[in-house]
């Protein structure tokens, strides 16, 4: 089934065929996948060399190992919208009924530099709140956030905990005006050690990376935001109109 006289190593060979498996859905979202001992006759290869393959697409996320089980496609089970309507992600969580956890791991004042000062249009050292989170469902973290936002706009949202409050209302309540767009990129990116750690994936697994500028109704900006969402647990929707 494979070629063993390619250049390509014979795990990497396996995880491509069972990602095309994956991808043409012949082996679909939540489909129990054959298990190692039927792959390995079905490949003609050693159950190492099986074993390193699954474990790839783990880490990838793209398949999930359940104990006493087998081994599972994987859903993307959180949606988050993308079209007319602007929520946090605090918000489209609760939109969709499901329970997280929110842990603080950095929030600190901290003065602007060029980069920000142009980001959010405000002077060089003026006052930015920087607000590291992450969100857990069932214990689970499925988003690392990097918030950092102008106090000139909203001051006093240093003193918000995070932990129990979300970060729209509070804005909109110090700054005495609603929220009004945001500018976002997404891209598929590689974890890294770091955001990999956090996220409890490898530091290879790929990511959905959001850059986000967010404005006041007024068009000054607020934030500017990163986020990396693991792709096994998310994936984002919108809904579009023919006109």
């Amino acid at each position: 089934m494979l070629d063993k006289a390619s250049s390509v190593p014979l795990h990497v060979q396996a995880s491509n065929f069972i990602r095309e498996k994956i991808y043409n859905r012949e082996w679909d979202v939540d489909a129990k996948i054959p298990t190692e001992f039927e792959l390995v006759e079905l490949l003609g290869m050693s159950r190492g060399t099986v074993k390193r393959a699954i474990k790839a697409l783990v880490d990838e996320g793209l398949l999930v190992q359940v104990r006493g089980k087998g081994t599972f496609v994987t859903r993307p089970n959180i949606s988050h919208p993308s079209g007319n309507c602007l929520l946090s992600f605090a918000e489209s969580l609760h939109a969709q009924g499901l329970d997280f956890e929110t842990q603080v791991l950095e929030q600190r004042v901290i003065e602007a530099d060029e980069r920000l000062s142009a980001k959010l249009q405000i002077p060089v050292n003026a006052p930015v709140l920087l607000l590291r989170r992450v969100r857990t469902i069932d214990g689970e973290a499925v988003m690392y956030i990097e918030n950092r936002l102008s106090l000139l706009v909203a001051p006093g949202l240093e003193k918000i905990d995070y932990v129990k409050e979300a970060l729209f209302p509070n804005i909109e309540r110090l700054a005495g005006r609603r929220i009004g767009y945001s500018q976002a990129r997404y891209a598929a990116k590689i974890a890294g050690e770091k955001r990999g750690e956090i996220l409890g994936v490898s530091e290879e697994a790929p990511v959905l990376h959001l850059d986000q500028l967010i404005f006041m109704v007024d068009n000054v900006p607020i934030e500017w935001g990163n986020v990396w969402l693991r792709a096994n647990r998310y994936v984002v929707g919108t809904v579009l109109q023919r006109v």
